[in-house]
């Protein structure tokens, strides 16, 4: 070496003084020389790191850390020299490198913790959350106390739905830094997660005071304010932040959720057009494009953007996937041109894609196999609140013999009420579930030994139909909210009765078809506001048809049948009225549609009025929808004394109105083409005398009916339960 007549040494001292200076290409070069004449020397091949990552080349930087790490791992600076490589492939957004690097180092420094911190990092950033669960563990047992990899910790822990895990590992980030505004803004996300929205207003409020230029930070205040009811609220912060950072296309899908929430449908619907003028890459978007369209009944264009969000992520267990789906299949159940195969064949679809790969974790059970034992069963759903599902469900709870059904209630409940707190004192035991995975809370089940699980919610919002695809219980079943199949093969039975079924529709359900003695449900009204008044047509000379439906439901097929019966009845109007017309653009739309029949627009009274008692005592006959019936509404008229005419149409949400009026003895208003429904209404609406009979005397007729008899459908439903349970008990060993 001495040959050569290079002198290794002067030549770093020039490195150090061209670093000084700021000379980084001289510095550089001279560093090159270097290596050409000693390709192992370790202090040259730092230097090539190091002004490599600092002038933005960080893949080359990769490359000559890793060969000095070959040589000399140990050299001083190595570390930061990393770390500043590592930070270059963060604000590059450059994940995947920044893994494989970190990756490496890990296996030279494998008690770093923030070597462990980075790979967590890159991991979360591509989706990795386990793999990132993994390396942050390490990192913790390594710095207990570094409040930026317990903020990390908390972070992935909110990725993986383990909320109330991530919120210790916040609080403690917190406690040692109290103003770390990372940290402030992901404790804010854990506790909305959970429905704590109070508090995670206040814990994102005061990151926003911290820093109020991070366009991010008022976008998941937004979020909070959003799951908090407040929806013009969010919608100021979500514009703040498109203030603050116009390219922040992550804002978009919450605006135009809270505009729909909000009854803005209309600006919902152009907030989604503009967005994705601006990018049609962020399947987010797609997703709530959708989900305003089908608000505004535009059913074909809402599946085709369903269809097009899914596109995007092929990972089959995503939760976002899995909403999207859940929603394609909502506007399918509305659909009023598809065929009924054609519809479940995409619930098959949809246990194929998230359900049936999770048989891999079916296991045998431990429940005693007796006949006559008191049977364990439990309610699984978000409904446990003031929520519509209380006229069905609470009768039930309340009316169930205790010595015959031990209950447990799986509650994930968006928030806690008066109501709530009565359905604690029903049940035997009260489950929090919100904060619990789908693994967790299948386990849960399988723990307190659940002899018959009952879905309450199917697939609407906040279900846990990941849960029964686990198969934690003997038997399960799906009754009563969403009217239709779940489509997993997983669910043994599907709990309806006879009139919401046809022969030989048992291939439209994955579940086996179980029908109760009686009606599907008993009803038991809020009876505050239902004062019996006398019928309308008496004040107005008019006969008044009405629905309080949602807009999906009043589609094109429906709107003819109605503007039938209107045009045949010249002294008559319509009352059109629910959630989904506050928009005054989407009340002229629907009009729009009955006005192309000749339909004189002063006919039509279309708008949103609340409790739907004060709406009802205006309507003389309601009308119900096809081919998705009605439901509570219809049950609401009959209250106040108000025939409704239905049509029966697909098992099993086409025969509610059906459902109804068998049990309550009135068959003569079930239609069953178009024609005779039309036909049925316009023969209703000129007996006078049978309307005011019916007003008086309706009421008493549903009392004394089976709908409103809940002993009866108690012991009804337990005898379902029991026979389960038998067969079960009879069939073949796991």
């Amino acid at each position: 070496m001495a040959k050569t007549g290079f002198d290794a040494r002067k030549a770093m001292r020039e490195v150090h003084k061209f670093f000084d200076a700021g000379a980084l290409p001289e510095a550089k070069q001279v560093s090159l020389s270097i290596i050409r004449h000693f390709p192992r020397h370790a202090e040259a091949l730092y230097a090539l790191a190091r002004i490599s990552g600092d002038t933005n080349e960080p893949d080359e930087a990769m490359a000559y850390i890793k060969l000095a790490f070959d040589v000399m791992p140990h050299f001083p600076d190595n570390r930061k020299i990393a770390f500043g490589i590592f930070n270059k492939y963060l604000l590059a957004r450059q994940y995947a490198q920044l893994e494989e690097g970190s990756l490496w180092l890990s296996s030279y420094l494998p008690r770093d913790g923030i070597v462990w911190d980075y790979l967590g990092l890159a991991r979360i950033e591509q989706g990795k959350f386990p793999q990132a669960l993994d390396a942050l563990s390490k990192a913790v047992s390594l710095l207990p106390n570094n409040p930026h990899v317990l903020v990390n910790m908390g972070n992935v822990l909110i990725s993986l739905e383990r909320c109330a895990d991530a919120i210790v590992y916040l609080e403690k980030a917190l406690a040692i830094q109290p103003d770390m505004v990372v940290g402030l803004n992901n404790l804010g996300n854990a506790l909305r997660f959970i429905g704590k929205t109070e508090e995670a207003i206040a814990n994102i409020s005061k990151a926003v005071k911290l820093n109020p230029n991070l366009a991010y930070l008022f976008n998941n205040l937004g979020l909070a304010y959003r799951e908090h009811s407040m929806y013009s609220v969010a919608i100021e912060q979500y514009h703040h932040a498109l203030q603050l950072q116009p390219d922040l296309v992550q804002v978009y899908p919450n605006l135009i959720d809270a505009l729909r929430q909000n009854g803005q449908v209309q600006e919902s619907i152009e907030c989604g057009q503009h967005a994705l003028a601006i990018t049609q890459d962020i399947p987010e978007i797609w997703g709530a494009y959708g989900d305003t369209l089908r608000e505004a009944n535009h059913l074909d264009a809402a599946i085709e953007a369903y269809i097009k969000a899914l596109s995007f992520k092929q990972d089959a267990q995503s939760s976002f996937n899995r909403k999207i789906y859940t929603n394609l299949l909502f506007c399918l159940n509305y659909h009023p041109d598809l065929t009924p195969e054609v519809i479940y064949n995409a619930y098959h679809e949809f246990n194929l894609r998230f359900a049936a790969p999770l048989k891999t974790t079916w296991r045998e059970f431990e429940n005693a196999r007796v006949p006559g034992k008191r049977l364990k069963v439990g309610y699984v759903t978000q409904a446990f609140y003031n929520h519509v599902c209380k006229y069905f469900l609470l009768p039930l709870i309340e009316a169930h013999d205790k010595a015959q059904v031990e209950i447990y209630a799986y509650a994930n409940p968006p928030f806690e009420d008066e109501v709530t707190t009565y359905y604690k004192k029903q049940v035997d035991h009260w489950v929090p579930t919100r904060d619990m995975t789908d693994d967790m809370l299948a386990e849960r089940i399988r723990a307190d030994g659940i002899d018959i699980l009952v879905d309450v919610a199917g697939h609407t919002n906040g279900n846990r139909l990941p849960v029964f695809a686990r198969k934690p219980a003997p038997v399960s079943l799906h009754w009563l909210e969403y009217g239709y199949t779940t489509g997993l093969s997983a669910i043994d039975y599907y709990l309806t009765d006879k009139p919401t079924i046809t022969d030989n529709c048992a291939h439209l359900f994955s579940e086996k078809v179980w029908c109760l003695d009686g009606p599907a449900y008993v009803y038991r009204p809020d009876t505050r506001r239902a004062e019996l008044t006398p019928s309308p047509f008496e004040a107005t000379g008019l006969i008044t048809f009405g629905s309080l439906s949602r807009s999906t439901r009043i589609n094109h097929r429906v709107v003819r049948v109605w503007a039938t019966i209107l045009d045949a009845m010249p002294n008559s109007q319509l009352i059109i009225n629910s959630g989904d017309f506050k928009d005054p653009q989407v009340q002229e739309e629907m009009a729009s549609r009955f006005m192309r029949y000749g339909i004189d627009r002063s006919r039509l009274h279309i708008g949103f009025s609340t409790p739907s008692w004060e709406v009802l005592k205006h309507v003389d006959i309601s009308l119900d929808c096809f081919p998705h019936n009605s439901g509570t509404t219809l049950l609401e008229s009959l209250y106040m004394g108000i025939p409704f005419i239905s049509l029966a149409d697909r098992p099993s949400v086409g025969r509610i109105g059906a459902s109804i009026l068998t049990a309550i003895g009135h068959e003569e208003w079930q239609a069953y083409t178009e024609d005779e429904y039309a036909q049925k209404a316009i023969i209703l609406a000129h007996d006078l005398d049978g309307l005011r009979s019916l007003r008086a005397g309706l009421r008493q007729e549903m009392e004394q009916s089976l709908l409103m008899n809940e002993p009866a459908f108690a012991r009804s439903v337990e005898k379902a339960y029991r026979q389960m349970w038998q067969i079960y008990c009879e069939g073949p060993q796991e």
